[in-house]
């Protein structure tokens, strides 16, 4: 890496109080040895001793409708923009990719882009045509300038390169939590009163269409072992609290809100197993390969989840649960009642004792710091 402290800015509109991967990256840019400052709505709530060593500029946004938040958002953050100088900018997900473009007008600024998402095959856009060739168009502007970009998977690297055949799309970076020992607990039992005798199922993440589940519910609804945690909020939570009523699973289903990221693991590490049912149109979840399936095989806990290429790849192989059909409650319920087989349930616990230390920030962070020296040396290179 380099001798002298670059700096790098990283332009987020993520809110940084559950933004694990973001911190991480921030961390490992800061740790070998990089300025970092990261740009980002404000929330009052998160705690700064955890980003210590990082610079933050935070900025107070309207919070409703969606697009008027991102078009403040766009406006507060070129108009910093113009201002910073930097060796290296990211654009973190999508939306910071215009205000850096048009930054880049008007002076140098290398930037590359963070494709934290296939925003082209967002599930969201699958059946909104005009606005699925708005925010093509936004993506297809915003990359014009970008130096090169990466994705969180294979496929969706493939994906991008596709669309965009000029863009320097420099691999893939996975979304894997840091490596530390989470021991089993009772954190959940003993918080939600949930008896011994039921099993665990936890869900975490955005409570949205396309994350099975609707399904998931319907699956349980036979099989009085099971409690389900959903570890999340979201526009569809409403609904789920609507199903549990009428199935009379009132106590069987749980809603935990929003989890700040320092605090998932006690969570996760007291739950029995794991879902990670993506079931969405868009190739975005198609090719997904979500933080969830790492944070389950650190704690040690077996997986169900989609027979989706990049979630199968990673369970199918390793042997630490069962992936199904996300449509179908009956492959669902079926691999449910398999996982409460003591056998089988055995077998899968000590195969994620062998390989949970496989799949860990401390290796994939690598892969980043190269993607980020290159991108320092082109900037270099073109003066």
């Amino acid at each position: 890496m380099k001798n002298y402290r670059a700096r790098i800015i990283i332009v987020t509109i993520s809110d940084l109080l559950y933004e694990a991967n973001l911190h991480r990256k921030a961390h490992t840019l800061a740790e070998a040895g990089f300025k970092v400052t990261v740009f980002a709505g404000f929330n009052p709530a998160i705690d700064l001793n955890q980003w210590q060593g990082i610079t933050l500029h935070r900025v107070r946004l309207v919070k409703s409708p969606t697009m008027l938040r991102f078009a403040h958002f766009i406006f507060r953050a070129f108009f910093w923009l113009i201002k910073q100088k930097a060796d290296l900018f990211i654009a973190y997900d999508y939306l910071p990719l215009v205000p850096l473009r048009l930054t880049a007008f008007f002076r140098k600024c290398i930037y590359i882009y963070d494709s934290v998402e296939l925003l082209t095959g967002l599930n969201s856009l699958t059946d909104r045509p005009l606005r699925r060739k708005f925010w093509r168009l936004y993506e297809r502007f915003g990359v014009q300038k970008a130096k090169a970009a990466f994705t969180v998977c294979e496929s969706d690297a493939a994906e991008l390169q596709r669309v965009y055949p000029h863009l320097s799309v420099q691999g893939f970076v996975r979304n894997i939590p840091l490596y530390r020992e989470t021991p089993p607990s009772a954190f959940l039992r003993e918080k939600y009163n949930i008896p011994p005798n039921r099993r665990i199922g936890i869900y975490q993440g955005m409570i949205f269409k396309g994350r099975g589940l609707e399904r998931i519910i319907e699956a349980c609804r036979d099989i009085p072992d099971v409690v389900i945690v959903i570890v999340g909020e979201g526009p569809l939570r409403p609904l789920l609290e609507d199903m549990t009523k009428k199935f009379n699973m009132s106590g069987r289903v749980i809603f935990t809100g929003l989890v700040p990221f320092q605090k998932l693991a006690d969570f996760t590490a007291s739950a029995d197993f794991g879902f990670t049912v993506i079931s969405g149109k868009g190739l975005s979840y198609f090719h997904a390969l979500p933080n969830k399936l790492f944070e389950y095989i650190q704690v040690g806990i077996p997986v169900i989840g989609s027979n989706y290429p990049e979630i199968a790849r990673i369970i199918d192989s390793e042997k630490i649960g069962y992936t199904v059909n996300p449509e179908s409650v009956h492959e669902i319920k079926d691999a449910i009642q398999k996982m409460l087989m003591p056998q089988n349930y055995r077998t899968f616990k000590e195969r994620l004792k062998k390989i949970r230390a496989k799949y860990t920030w401390q290796k994939e962070s690598e892969k980043y710091l190269k993607i980020i020296d290159s991108a320092l040396r082109a900037s270099d290179e073109s003066g």
